[in-house]
């Protein structure tokens, strides 16, 4: 049971215990108490995908060339999630990382949701979500950017850790081709990843 499940950002709490796992630090094992399309981070992809799925999804992501401004592009792979009937989320991507053999444990989670020509609404929706990500992140060091064209573009970060901070959930609405919100959550080797520019 998770503590906090995300489900396109209606929010409900269920009350259970935090277990630690070895290979996670407190901080990243409560990132596992976050939810997209039923996924955390820490988990199987193969759970919720078919590996024929997966891998159809990682040879289309290889002609994308989309993090080719990281130092290295291609230790992660994203995979488009199908969306699903019984979640409210238009769709989401995870990430796992590039490995022979294949580990099919995600590192990144990012779930979107379109709001049709209502940006008030995804705002709405955005400040709900935040205000919940900081109470439950009370540490937590956290930004605010808003993108200088017309506002079209509103992101708050949530960094946690220690003895440094990593920035680890972004939140944001932006409204340039299609208003959407959008919630990332990933560990700390994928923060440092999609951070590590050349």
């Amino acid at each position: 049971m998770k503590k906090l499940l995300l489900l396109l950002f209606s929010l409900f709490f269920v009350n259970s215990p935090v277990v630690l796992a070895d290979e996670f630090t407190y901080e990243e094992e409560k990132l596992r108490n976050f939810e997209v399309l039923g996924m955390s981070i820490g988990d199987n992809l193969l759970d919720f995908m078919p590996e024929v799925d997966i891998l159809y999804g990682i040879e289309k992501y290889k002609s994308s060339n989309r993090y080719s401004h990281l130092k290295e592009p291609h230790k992660f792979l994203e995979i488009t999630v199908p969306r699903q009937e019984d979640y409210l989320y238009n769709g989401a991507e995870v990430f796992i990382k590039n490995t022979i053999p294949r580990d099919y444990t995600i590192y990144g989670l990012r779930g979107y949701r379109y709001y049709i020509e209502d940006f008030d609404a995804c705002i709405k929706r955005r400040n709900q979500i935040v205000e919940i990500l900081t109470d439950f992140f009370p540490d937590a060091e956290t930004g605010l950017k808003v993108a200088v064209e017309d506002n079209k573009s509103i992101t708050d970060t949530f960094s946690i850790g220690y003895p440094t901070k990593n920035r680890i959930i972004d939140v944001y609405c932006s409204d340039f081709e299609k208003t959407n919100l959008t919630f990332v959550v990933r560990n700390k080797e994928f923060s440092d990843w999609v951070q590590d520019y050349k």
